[in-house]
């Protein structure tokens, strides 16, 4: 164990420092050294610290999974929808998003299967919460490229939610499932995303 830092830290420094001890944690110790004392005493800070913000140990290791995937693709864990870069269709808007998903992905998997079996260890459901902070981000990233698509008369209403997720589901699948038959992202949005959204148009 590292010694304890002995400058108090806040805000971002902080939450940032809660992560990194956290993941530490889960890869030198183990997982049952995943722990809010454990934690608040490598990051210097107190229990009620982590309590105020997380539930338990493992929603703050989901937490940290996220935030050093995120960080580590360069993919931003808060997306500026309005600042989405606009590739002029719905094809280039998919292709971005899927290039950007997969370098994500690549880094979320990394402690994917050692955090479910983290989870399962502990009673608790493996993914709800994994899917739903997915689901919310891909139904709002989706509505905002049927919004563009509808301006240039490529759509002419919002897909359904099953279509605006597609695309994350797909990935999720051929990245943890079938990795090894995954098709290309040109391949995957002009054989299955791309149709199924142009097909709301009729």
């Amino acid at each position: 164990m590292e010694k304890e830092i002995q400058t108090r830290k806040r805000g971002i420094t902080l939450e940032n420092t809660i992560y990194d001890v956290t993941l530490k944690l889960f890869d030198e110790e183990g997982v049952d050294e995943v722990t809010f004392y454990n934690i608040a005493r490598l990051a210097n800070t107190s229990r009620s610290v982590l309590y105020r913000r997380w539930t338990n140990p493992s929603s703050l290791l989901l937490a940290a999974v996220h935030h050093w995937a995120h960080k580590n693709s360069g993919y931003p864990e808060k997306i500026d929808l309005k600042n989405f870069p606009d590739m002029g269709s719905l094809r280039g808007d998919l292709i971005e998003n899927a290039r950007r998903n997969a370098i994500l992905y690549d880094s979320f998997s990394k402690y994917l299967v050692k955090f479910s079996m983290y989870r399962m260890a502990n009673g608790e459901n493996i993914s709800d919460d994994i899917l739903i902070d997915a689901e919310e981000g891909a139904i709002a990233l989706g509505k905002c490229f049927a919004q563009r698509a509808i301006k240039r008369g490529e759509l002419e209403t919002v897909p359904t939610k099953e279509v605006l997720m597609l695309l994350g589901n797909l990935r999720r699948y051929y990245t943890f499932v079938a990795p090894d038959s995954a098709p290309t992202i040109e391949e995957l949005i002009d054989n299955i995303v791309l149709p199924a959204w142009l097909a709301s148009k009729k």
